[in-house]
């Protein structure tokens, strides 16, 4: 049987990743700095933000606007302070310095905002706040509001009160069509009654969107991966697998960085559904720790792996997938502008660089046995590509980077690279240094894509 082994598939499965960064500029001004930029600009520009707004408060203290953005600053400080001194402590005395919660309290009580910053910012999460807030719902909430809020009811599973959340949601224009388009082929590609385990709420939430707003794909279950006890019971009741506190304590009896794979690997040898994971985002640390045989059993269909103990010809299942289910076309040519998201489930650019890393090698078999199916993909790749060029790629702990690149030799065409980091001897000279990195760079891209010739 063909098919596509999980461990060969590691180094290109990784550039999909939440690890992965994009290199972009971020244009700053501190009117302009929205939740999506806040956590890319340097302390002493969130200081510009956080002053900035903490005046325009003191001036206009009814304006919700003002108050939300004031405390996406505030909790980007507390943030820093922890992340920066790994103190709990710390950054909790800043937030009580800041003192934002309560002087919303004064200023704006009974209002969504008051009440969504009150819960997101409580240690507890105290829940009388997330229901107040989403009891008075304004329909021009932003979309890490709806996010947060849906996350909540998710959790709980209050479908009633989440499809109203999301109805909101997805009318406000806010969710990006590409991820709801790339949601919706991850879960056309999956057989029915299928269990799709992603590794967060943001891996499901345009999955939600689709069962609960536009009902559609309303057979498959939704769940995320979690190792803390009413997680695990919530998961196992939803996927019809028996759970017992004995079950749990099996669990529980593993080191604490195993306990997650534990898990996992019940979820697969008990559920009488198949299950699958995502793709595009299979972490490192998942594959270093899960046992061989398991890993073995994880098949590659496209844009999802699949677990299954009996051998298959996965390679035909993709194939199916990309000729019979996925919709492809608006990869192609959108006639809409694009939501932008920093958030990687939801960025457009990330989730269209998906489809070339995942169905890349389905051009060979095609050029041979498919010529109708190769131009297809090849006219799909070239679209993607040509609103990427130009866009690089690149990760945490990792010496590679990857381009998108236009070019004229041979014909005009894309390509994709592949690329291998190089460091500079600081005893070279510049003569040197240009002759070691122009060696040391054709011997380490790699053109891992590239399209036909553009007519």
């Amino acid at each position: 049987m063909k098919r596509t082994f999980i461990a060969t598939l590691a180094a290109t499965l990784l550039l999909t990743g939440a690890s992965a960064q994009e290199k972009k500029r971020v244009k700053f001004t501190e009117k302009g700095a929205e939740m999506g930029l806040i956590s890319r600009i340097d302390s002493v520009k969130l200081d510009s933000v956080y002053k900035y707004w903490d005046a325009y408060v003191a001036e206009h203290p009814k304006d919700e606007n003002a108050w939300h953005k004031l405390y996406d600053a505030g909790e980007e400080k507390v943030n820093r302070a922890y992340w920066q001194k790994r103190d709990r402590n710390v950054s909790n005395q800043l937030r009580k310095q800041l003192n934002i919660v309560p002087r919303m309290q004064q200023a704006i009580p009974g209002t969504y905002t008051y009440y969504y910053c009150a819960y997101v910012g409580s240690d507890m999460r105290q829940t009388e706040f997330a229901d107040s807030a989403i009891a008075v719902l304004p329909n021009n909430a932003s979309d890490h509001v709806y996010d947060r809020l849906a996350w909540y009811l998710i959790g709980k599973k209050d479908t009633l009160r989440l499809t109203k959340v999301l109805t909101q949601y997805y009318e406000s224009g806010q969710y990006p069509a590409s991820a709801l388009q790339y949601s919706y082929n991850e879960m056309q590609g999956m057989e029915k009654g299928g269990v799709y385990l992603g590794n967060s709420y943001d891996d499901i939430m345009g999955k939600f969107i689709l069962q609960l707003v536009l009902d559609v794909h309303k057979d498959k279950i939704l769940c995320v991966e979690g190792n803390a006890k009413e997680h695990v019971q919530s998961m196992f009741e939803s996927i019809d697998i028996p759970y017992s506190d004995e079950i749990f304590s099996q669990f529980e009896s593993q080191p604490q960085d195993e306990q997650l794979i534990a898990i996992m690997r019940y979820i697969f040898e008990h559920s009488k559904r198949p299950v699958y994971l995502p793709a595009k985002n299979i972490r490192p640390e998942f594959l270093g720790k899960i046992p061989d045989e398991v890993k073995a059993c994880l098949y590659n269909e496209g844009l999802t792996l699949r677990y299954s103990a009996k051998p298959y010809n996965n390679m035909a299942v993709k194939r199916r997938n990309v000729e019979q289910r996925y919709l492809m076309d608006y990869l192609v040519l959108q006639f809409h502008p694009e939501v932008k998201s920093f958030v990687t489930a939801k960025s457009s650019t990330s989730l269209a660089f998906n489809y070339l890393v995942l169905l890349y090698d389905l051009l060979p078999y095609y050029k041979k046995h498919n010529p109708e199916q190769y131009t297809r993909l090849n006219l799909i790749f070239t679209g993607i590509m040509c609103k990427l060029s130009g866009h690089g790629w690149g990760f945490p702990n990792s010496d590679k980077y990857y381009s998108i690149n236009y070019s004229k030799e041979g014909g005009p065409h894309y390509e994709f690279k592949e690329q291998v980091g190089f460091r500079r001897d600081p005893n070279d000279d510049e003569e040197t240094f240009k002759r070691k990195l122009r060696e040391h760079q054709e011997k380490n891209t790699r053109v891992l894509i590239k399209t036909d010739p553009i007519e």
